[in-house]
């Protein structure tokens, strides 16, 4: 269980297809099972590995990874459920460091805010050992205090229409949509 920083926000991971320490982030966040967890990964060909990659999903990808930009896609068997039952979200890291941490894991990296669940994001270590008993995390990577962002765009393309913008962050929607040729009158159909 590690806390590592990103470019938005620390988060809180472990390997993404050890079910054990899966389950482990929920009780760990007191986060609800029904509010599935995302991944950074670290190449097309990770994302190949665990997810159904769409010709629009890529071309997001292309243009905004590494970055802010979540895209959740229909998932591969080598997603356990207990990440999420019916798709994946994922994202390649501006963050250097993260990166590095996926390269090094060989596979990909919970991706959720390393805090409780409903309690603000956390820019720095201080607020971190706040929120959690120091025997739930076994190793922190401290990297100062990161400077406050937007979060990440949500963007899933397992929803109808697809694809829905299902949080408007540091990328806008209108940058989305316009890479993607989607005419301005139909942007609210495509955002929750």
């Amino acid at each position: 269980m590690i806390v590592y920083p990103t470019e938005t926000a620390y988060g809180l991971g472990c390997d993404a297809l050890n079910v054990q320490a899966v389950n482990r982030i929920f009780k760990i966040k007191d986060r609800p099972k029904n509010l599935p967890l995302s991944v950074i990964v670290d190449s097309f060909d990770m994302i190949d590995t665990i997810a159904e990659l769409s010709p629009d999903a890529k071309m997001l990808s292309q243009r905004f990874h590494p970055g802010p930009l979540v895209i959740a896609l229909p998932k591969k068997m080598i997603i356990p459920d207990e990440v999420n039952k019916n798709r994946i979200a994922l994202r390649i890291s501006s963050n250097q460091f993260a990166n590095s941490v996926v390269q090094q894991l060989g596979k990909p990296l919970i991706s959720t805010s390393a805090n409780k669940s409903g309690e603000p994001t956390p820019y720095n270590i201080q607020d971190i050992i706040k929120s959690f008993n120091e025997s739930e995390i076994d190793v922190i990577f401290d990297s100062g205090t990161i400077s406050k962002r937007r979060p990440s765009t949500i963007i899933d393309f397992t929803m109808y229409p697809v694809p829905q913008i299902t949080r408007e962050g540091e990328i806008s929607a209108s940058e989305i949509f316009s890479l993607l040729n989607i005419p301005e009158n139909s942007w609210k159909k495509h955002i929750q």
